[in-house]
Parts: structure tokens; sequence; C-alpha cells
């Protein structure tokens, strides 16, 4: 259609879709929770003006929903606002790779339906944590990639990866953090607990 109406040398087309979603894998219907059928979409770009040696490229770099406004923007000459978290994947599509480009993201997922989970934590290709909450409870998850890519054991239980749990968690507050969620005051209150609990006391005479 592009090609019938004459615009084919002058069109970027992007193919990609909505969340993952379970087809019956692991028993699950929907797309609300943090396993790789989930989390991962496909995205192929098609944009005619690049040489030849930049295209049919494969990157296993990570590209999120957020980037494609980002991308539209740049491919439409417009500026890109400061604030926006997107990144434009447009070095990409031009075959290259930025020197600075993210090693992790921060996942979640918010719902007001009593049956539906809500979780957040961060994803760097190799290790997954989530933290799943109910009012104060809490069930932590943590799987590596490698090891266990159909991610069957969860290692959130398992002291010998305590340090790396603590590693995804603090990574998943700092994230929270940053884009000054509803739960920032309850991680800086637990933060400060956590402090003063390890600060060490004077002793008494």
């Amino acid at each position: 259609a592009i090609a019938d109406q004459g615009l084919a040398d002058n069109t970027v087309v992007i193919y990609t879709a909505d969340n993952g979603y379970y087809m019956g894998e692991r028993g699950f219907q929907g797309k609300w929770s943090h396993y790789e059928e989930s989390l991962r979409v496909p995205m192929i770009i098609h944009d005619p003006r690049p040489s030849a040696g930049a295209r049919g490229k494969v990157f296993s770099d990570f590209a999120l929903n957020l980037d494609l406004p980002s991308t539209f923007l740049e491919l439409a000459g417009v500026e890109v606002p400061e604030k926006y978290q997107g990144e434009s994947l447009v070095p990409f599509i031009k075959g290259e790779t930025p020197e600075s480009w993210r090693k992790d993201f921060f996942v979640e997922h918010h719902s007001s339906h009593p049956r539906l989970p809500n979780w957040h934590g961060v994803y760097d290709g190799s290790i997954t944590y989530a933290r799943y909450y109910v009012g104060d409870k809490e069930v932590e998850f943590l799987h590596d990639l490698k090891a266990d890519p159909s991610q069957l054991v969860n290692l959130a239980t398992d002291p010998k990866h305590a340090d790396l749990l603590n590693r995804m968690s603090d990574r998943t507050d700092a994230y929270l953090m940053d884009y000054i969620r509803p739960e920032t005051e309850a991680i800086k209150a637990a933060q400060a607990a956590k402090a003063k609990k390890n600060k060490p006391q004077p002793k008494k005479k």
C-alpha cells in the first residue's frame, strides 16, 4: 500500500506489539507477571534510507516501548523533551550502537483489579528481579536467566544469593525514587530505619 502511494522510499515502518501474552505457558493466561513470556515483544524496524551495510542487523540491546515516541519524534525532526524517559532508536536504525545505552530497565505492573498482581522490579538480561506486594506483604522472585532460562528456580529464598537479591532490590528502589512513585515515602522510611539499625550505638557507662 505504501509503494502504491509512492511513499516507499520515504516511510519508516516499525512492527511491534503490546505486552507479551501467555497462551497457556506456566498455566497462565494474560500478561501480568515478570516472566519472559510476559515481558518480551517483537520489534522490526525498516527504514529505506540507510546504506545496505546498515540493514539486516539484529541488536541484543534493550529497546523499550518508551523508546518508540522518542524515535518517532527524531525521525520527524522534532526535539525530544528532556524529561522524557524513552531513548531514540535512530542510531540502531543507522546500524550503530550508542556508546552509553541502558544496561537494565525498570518493569512494573499496577492494577486495581483484586485478582491481578501488583509488582515492580528490574531486568538486566541475565537476572530478573520482581517484588510482588499486597498491602504490607511482599514476595520476591530472583531468576538467573543464563543458568535457568525457563525461570523455574526462585533464588530469592536461597541465602547464597542474598547479596544479589539485595543489589537488585536496591536497584528497584532507586528506580522508584527516580520516578517519584507513591511508594517513595515508604522506601525512604525503610532506608532510614535500616540506616538507624546499622548505625553504631554509643556504649553505656
